[in-house]
Parts: structure tokens; C-alpha cells; sequence
């Protein structure tokens, strides 16, 4: 005997908007639980809390005004690219303290099926970037900076450190009181690579090269200061601007000699380096001193 199973209704959902973090130090996918919120710019409606896919995709529902996305009408709609527009931006907490708290704008549709970034033109990663007190992975390099305007010796807060080490390059992004700490994976000793017999790592060293910036008239606020939304939010700048529209600053390795825009340090295997200005009178101060938007020499 044949069955015959005839379709009554068809229920089609589309989620317009999907991430997957990244650790900005091991650049592997986050494995820790976030909490992520997505607002829709300029509204008056409440955040929406995504929720975390079993293989880690933070998926939004019920985004305000993406009603018929989530919903298209027939088999042949295109909701990634068709969908209603509107900006959203997107708050991310880590509440084990191993990852900063990021902001960022996201514009839907996305145009491209799939996670955000994983398409369109220029493909990338929503990277997270580590936190001063996040325990240091093994076989991964410390370097420490609190950063801080020689001037006023206020923090150089939410300033930009880059640290190149074996050709392998990782970025920290200061917190509110200016400390940053890069984490890098330490390279294989070059005796190790030639396979020459055991040897102590321990001494060996790399050169590092560094370079930071630091704007703060460049930084942009997306989350206003209201009532129903965390107040964190709203002195976090988007990282957008952290990361690419801040200009290099002029950094002071040395009080008695010109600052630099780039300058080199020694890392030693198995050691946190600690980068602080060196005093004119000896002795060092207990911050690296950045000059903000300094044009280079």
C-alpha cells in the first residue's frame, strides 16, 4: 500500500543575523559563553539577547523590524539581501572576565548568506580581544603596557598595541585604564626547527616590534545613555573606530630620546615582557608614555 503525503503549509524561517566570535590572540573560534545584544540604532525598542547555537553561532530572533525576513513569503525570497534595512549594534560581555567588552554596528540585510563577516566582499572575523586579567594560554607570550598620556598622565584609554614577534603579528586594544596585554604564540627556537639534539629554551629570545595608537577624538559612542540599557554600554566606543580610525601615536620608550612610532623590545621564552617609558633620571616609570594622533616624524 502507497502513501500519499500532501503538503498543507510550509514554514519557512530565515534568522537575518548570526555571529561567530573569535579570540583575537589564538584566532580560533570562542568557546567561552557571551552574553551578546543587538539594539536596533536610534529606536526606542529594548536590546534583543541573541541565543547560542549548540556549535556556538550567537543567533538573533525577533529583531525589531526584520519581521519579514525572518518570515519571507515564498520559496524563491531572498531575505539576505532583500530584507527590510536597519542598522543594529551589538553590545558583547564576557562574564569570565577572559574577553573586553566589544561594541559594534552590523547593517541588515547582510547581503550574503551565513555568518556575519563570513561574506560579501571583504570577509573577515568578529574578533574579541583579551582582557588584562585572562589567564595566559601555554606556549603564548605576555606583553603588558599600561598606557598613558605623558602630558596629563591620564590612561590612554582604548588605545591600540601591536606586537610583531616571528612574522606572526597580534593586537590588544587597552581597556578604560589604559592596560593592554598582547598575547602572541611564542616561536619554535631556531635550534628546534633545525632539529639540532635538546636544548633550554629558556634562553632564547626574539626581537618584538611594537607599535600603538591612539585618538580619542576619533572614538564614536553607538549606545546612547537610557534607561533599560546597560550602562557600560554607553562609554563603550565601537570598535570600529578603536581599530581603524585612530592614528598612530608617538611613543615615549625612552623620556631623554625622540619617540618613536615604532621601536623594538626583546622577548625572552617564558617570559611576560613589561613595556614601561625609561626615565631620564634612571629607573622606569610605571607606564608606557603615548603621545594621541601624533603625526609620525
Amino acid at each position: 500500500m502507497s502513501v500519499q503525503i500532501r503538503v498543507l503549509e510550509r514554514d519557512r524561517t530565515f534568522t537575518p543575523l548570526g555571529i561567530r566570535f573569535w579570540d583575537a590572540a589564538l584566532d580560533t573560534p570562542v568557546t567561552d559563553r557571551l552574553q551578546v545584544h543587538a539594539w536596533l540604532r536610534d529606536s526606542a525598542y529594548p536590546p534583543v539577547p541573541a541565543v547560542r547555537s549548540p556549535s556556538g553561532v550567537y543567533a538573533f530572533h525577533r529583531l525589531p523590524g526584520q519581521a519579514s525576513a525572518e518570515k519571507p513569503a515564498g520559496d524563491d525570497a531572498r531575505p539576505e539581501t532583500d530584507g527590510p534595512a536597519g542598522e543594529f549594534v551589538i553590545a558583547v560581555d564576557d562574564p569570565g572576565g577572559r574577553y573586553m567588552g566589544a561594541a559594534f554596528s552590523v547593517p541588515l540585510p547582510l547581503g550574503y548568506r551565513g555568518e556575519f563577516l563570513s561574506g560579501g566582499p571583504q570577509p573577515g572575523k568578529a574578533y574579541l580581544f583579551p582582557a588584562v586579567s585572562r589567564p595566559v594560554p601555554p606556549g603564548v607570550a605576555a606583553i603588558r603596557a599600561d598606557l598613558a598620556d605623558p602630558d596629563t598622565g591620564a590612561p590612554a584609554a582604548y588605545a591600540v598595541l601591536s606586537a610583531t614577534v616571528g612574522g606572526i603579528t597580534r593586537t590588544a586594544v587597552a581597556d578604560e585604564a589604559g592596560r593592554a596585554v598582547v598575547l602572541v604564540p611564542f616561536p619554535t627556537p631556531e635550534r628546534l626547527r633545525q632539529g639540532s639534539p635538546p636544548a633550554d629554551t629558556r634562553a632564547a629570545t626574539w626581537p618584538v616590534s611594537l607599535r600603538a595608537r591612539w585618538e580619542p577624538a576619533a572614538l564614536r559612542y553607538p549606545f546612547p545613555a537610557r534607561e533599560g540599557m546597560n550602562p557600560a554600554w554607553a562609554a563603550r566606543p565601537s570598535l570600529k573606530s578603536i581599530l581603524d580610525e585612530q592614528r598612530t601615536a608617538l611613543v615615549w620608550t625612552d623620556e631623554g630620546q625622540v619617540p618613536a612610532v615604532e621601536w623594538t623590545e626583546t622577548l625572552v621564552h617564558g617570559q611576560e615582557l613589561r613595556l614601561r617609558t625609561t626615565l631620564a633620571g634612571g629607573g622606569s616609570a610605571p607606564t608606557l608614555w603615548v603621545s594621541a594622533g601624533a603625526s609620525p616624524p
